[in-house]
């Protein structure tokens, strides 16, 4: 299996983007590769690969890569005739691009919203939250499980597409427009799912282990700016109360999701730290619930 992909060398390419399951890279002005980490298997390159395709029919700006590839132990995919930049570089260039950044991202993300899957396309995050409900048993006293569980089952069901890992190293900016990339996280759901998911990258995590800020390009202090600016930006029309609500809702939510990507992944050497840390978060965020 092996041989079966051509050898391609990254050395000396600079880095343009990272996300949770991989590295872009620009081999050539109009030229990026996505290096997967080792542990990324083959078939869930792949299926990136269709689920790409399958979003841009479905109207969602995103780069559909052409080949797959081996650099060294890893696979990666190759995107063509795309000539793209990072949010953190345009962001360092200018003061003014942050905003301009943050309202086309929100533009892009409302976009992606409004498209609706057919039953069964993609996963269901609200099932999925339902499904990690018995982890939260086990974690939480029996007063703050029972509002976790109200806060679940009174999210709406929907079908609207989420991009489920929202964040500025999973955006391209290609001829001025912004695009997105790792589809594979790709699911369905109320947007208050991907609020979760914002509030994670730019807060949660941050407030946990400050180099995960770094790691998007930017410091702790841009990364909460950001996440506070994403929701109002979002809840437009909203009051401070509610926007705080949603907020509150958002951190337990995401929180839920943290802890089961830790509990698959016992390998990582802040997992216990991560794991407890979320459960004081929602221990605290539940508490604050009538």
């Amino acid at each position: 299996m092996k041989n079966t992909y051509r050898e391609m060398n990254i050395d000396g390419c600079p880095e343009i983007g990272r996300g949770a399951h991989g590295i872009v890279y620009r081999t050539a002005p109009d030229m990026l590769v996505k290096v997967y980490y080792e542990h990324v298997p083959l078939d869930s390159i792949q299926r990136e690969r269709e689920l790409a395709r399958w979003a841009f029919v479905k109207g969602i700006p995103t780069a559909i890569p052409f080949d797959i590839v081996r650099i060294g132990e890893r696979y990666g995919t190759v995107f063509e005739h795309l000539i793209a930049e990072s949010p953190s570089a345009y962001i360092k260039r200018s003061p003014e691009h942050l905003e301009d950044f943050l309202k086309r991202s929100v533009a892009l993300m409302k976009k992606v919203h409004a498209i609706e899957a057919a039953p069964g396309e993609l996963p269901d995050m609200k099932q999925k939250h339902l499904g990690w409900m018995p982890r939260m048993r086990e974690l939480l006293p029996a007063e703050l499980y029972s509002k976790l569980s109200r806060i679940v089952d009174e999210v709406p069901e929907c079908r609207r597409i989420l991009h489920g890992d929202f964040h500025m190293n999973n955006i391209l900016i290609c001829g001025g427009e912004l695009m997105l990339i790792d589809m594979d996280t790709l699911c369905t759901g109320d947007p208050i799912f991907e609020l979760a998911t914002i509030f994670v990258s730019y807060r949660q995590f941050p407030s946990i282990e400050p180099k995960t800020a770094h790691l998007l390009g930017i410091d702790v202090e841009t990364a909460a700016l950001i996440c506070d600016r994403m929701f109002a930006l979002d809840l437009c029309d909203a009051d401070e109360e509610t926007i705080r609500e949603v907020k509150r809702r958002a951190q337990i939510l995401g929180c839920m999701r943290v802890i089961d990507y830790m509990d698959r992944h016992p390998e990582l050497p802040d997992q216990k730290k991560v794991i407890r840390r979320c459960v004081e978060d929602m221990t605290a965020r539940l508490s604050e619930v009538p």
